[in-house]
């Protein structure tokens, strides 16, 4: 089976008391991986600078083209604080372009505004089987750039 995946690769930075780790994350990155491991073939169509360890993708056979981008990665830096969790964004990547491809179904996880609704729309005429994860439709970030969630209409 064939899973088009539809997400942008991220570098996160996890705060855990004075503990720092820096780690890729995403859906593209995490679904992508899993996807392999239930044997899939995995077609990702992201975006990521070339601050973004592609051998991570490369290495679990993971195929993306046009993916390599002029800007720096989407960046997140996390802090947890016990049951508390912040989320701020420190660098968007460029969105993800409309790409047709034949596959068995198809994911859409943003993780912060790469899919425009124009895009969107052509995912959704393009696949038979399609799973969204709403999460980058509904986050919004505030003058420090403080991440949260948002209702919006996903149409």
């Amino acid at each position: 089976m064939k899973l088009a995946l539809f997400s942008h690769c991220a570098i996160d930075t996890i705060t855990i008391g004075d503990q720092k780790y820096e780690q890729i994350g995403g859906a593209a990155c995490y679904c992508g991986i899993t996807a392999r491991q239930f044997k899939f073939d995995v077609e990702l169509f992201t975006k990521f600078g070339n601050d973004f360890p592609k051998q991570y993708l490369t290495e679990h056979k993971i195929n993306f083209t046009n993916a390599e981008s002029e800007k720096k990665s989407t960046k997140f830096s996390i802090r947890v604080n016990g049951a508390d969790r912040t989320l701020k964004l420190e660098n968007q990547c460029e969105p993800i372009e409309y790409s047709s491809v034949n596959a068995d179904c198809h994911l859409v996880s943003p993780i912060y505004h790469e899919i425009s609704d124009k895009v969107f729309s052509e995912i959704k005429k393009d696949s038979n089987f399609l799973f969204v994860d709403p999460q980058g439709f509904l986050r919004q970030a505030d003058s420090q750039n403080n991440v949260q969630l948002q209702k919006t209409d996903l149409g």
